[in-house]
């Protein structure tokens, strides 16, 4: 039996994680606006303190949003049954006079994408950036272990402690995932622009796979500094990974590469994580990794990058998918990005033995008609808002780029 089906069989709780209603005035200052840390699909999220003194961010649900009880439910037993060093914990509940109220452990640092752009805290190193990825692969590696599909992956949803561990939040849009003898589930699609799975856009298919499309475009944001949508640039650039894609494809990281990183990182680190952004990437399910997979390549390259010793081959990675555009052998096409990794190494007056590479031959792929679609029709909505639109499935509107706890 499914853990979806086994949380929703049990009966409902009566435990120490209950919350009274009025507790969770006290805790808010009756739910005061000064409160706010952020907003979301779900609704307001307060910073609040309980009675001993634990700090907190309190999600209470809006009377207009689309999540309701099952939702609500749903992440209430999820979060108090599985318990990880990288999700965010759930520490009580209140379901009181027809509210519905989750508070969670507060997270100092905010979220990762608020460290990646558009605040003034300061820019975190490449080491603290492959720390963050390789913290929410875990998070995101022991949900899907466990049969659990996040369902809305992106950088909003990844919080950060005081010591900057990363975690996976905001559960509350989760779906268990598909039998054993199955690939997928058919469901109603939900997400947020810029980082919806083209596959399960057109298709409802939701898979493990999905997430993991997902996940790429957040590595992408880690690697780039910039949002998934953002409409102050020309449009080609517009979409985040419509443009970094082809960029990566064609071997020019340099050229994407977050300023702020740019001269303190070395190319082959840049490469190695731009082969495993592709990876996550690939158009076809079937040609994604697993979580697991995409978990062991950053814990690799974060090795590497903590040794001193960049990973050099990997540029085998990426440059076998840009070979597909460019029409090269896939001999060729490594000798192009190896050539382009070597100028940017001698520009920056640097050096290194090589080392061995976490490689990973992609299937040439083609730039399909639904590849386009979702560059013009769905990937390039406004403020990283998901929206409801017409295609081939309806998209649900849940999830706005302004939630955190």
């Amino acid at each position: 039996m499914g853990l979806m089906r086994r949380l929703m069989g049990k009966p409902k709780r009566k435990d120490e994680h209950y919350i009274s209603l009025h507790d969770v005035r006290e805790a808010t200052n009756n739910f005061n606006d000064e409160n706010v840390i952020g907003s979301g699909g779900f609704g307001k999220v307060y910073r609040g303190y309980l009675k001993d003194g634990t700090e907190v961010a309190v999600k209470r649900r809006d009377k207009d949003s689309r999540q309701g009880a099952e939702e609500f439910e749903f992440e209430k037993e999820l979060l108090f049954r599985l318990e990880h060093p990288n999700l965010v914990s759930l520490i009580k509940y209140c379901d009181e006079k027809g509210e519905m109220i989750l508070v969670y452990e507060y997270m100092k640092e905010g979220t990762l994408q608020s460290h990646l752009y558009g605040s003034n805290k300061p820019p975190l190193s490449w080491e603290q950036r492959l720390e963050a990825s390789t913290g929410a692969a875990k998070g995101l590696n022991y949900l899907h272990s466990n049969g659990i599909i996040h369902r809305d992956v992106k950088s909003l949803n990844i919080l950060l402690d005081e010591n900057l561990c990363a975690k996976m939040g905001d559960l509350g849009m989760s779906k268990a995932g598909p039998e054993l003898d199955k690939t997928h589930v058919s469901t109603r699609v939900i997400g947020t622009i810029g980082y919806l799975d083209l596959q399960y856009w057109m298709t409802g298919h939701l898979s493990v796979k999905s997430d993991v499309g997902s996940f790429g475009a957040v590595l992408l944001e880690v690697l780039c500094g910039r949002a998934v949508i953002d409409h102050r640039l020309s449009a080609e650039k517009v979409n985040l990974v419509c443009w970094g894609k082809k960029m990566l494809e064609e071997g020019n990281v340099a050229e994407i590469v977050d300023e702020k990183i740019r001269d303190t990182t070395h190319p082959h680190n840049l490469a190695m994580f731009g082969s495993i952004v592709l990876r996550c990437l690939a158009e076809e399910n079937a040609e994604r990794p697993t979580m697991e997979e995409v978990l062991r390549d950053l814990e690799w390259e974060l090795g590497m990058v903590r040794a001193g010793n960049p990973p050099d081959e990997s540029v085998h990675g990426s440059a076998s998918v840009a070979a597909e555009n460019s029409g090269e052998s896939g001999h060729a096409a490594v000798s192009s990005q190896e050539k382009k990794v070597k100028a940017l190494e001698r520009s920056q007056g640097k050096t290194y033995e090589r080392s061995p590479s976490v490689s990973h031959e992609l299937s040439a792929t083609s730039t399909s008609r639904a590849a386009r679609l979702s560059g013009s029709r769905f990937l390039q909505g406004r403020n990283g808002n998901a929206m409801k639109m017409k295609g081939p499935v309806e998209l649900e509107s849940i999830s706005e780029d302004e939630n955190c706890f």
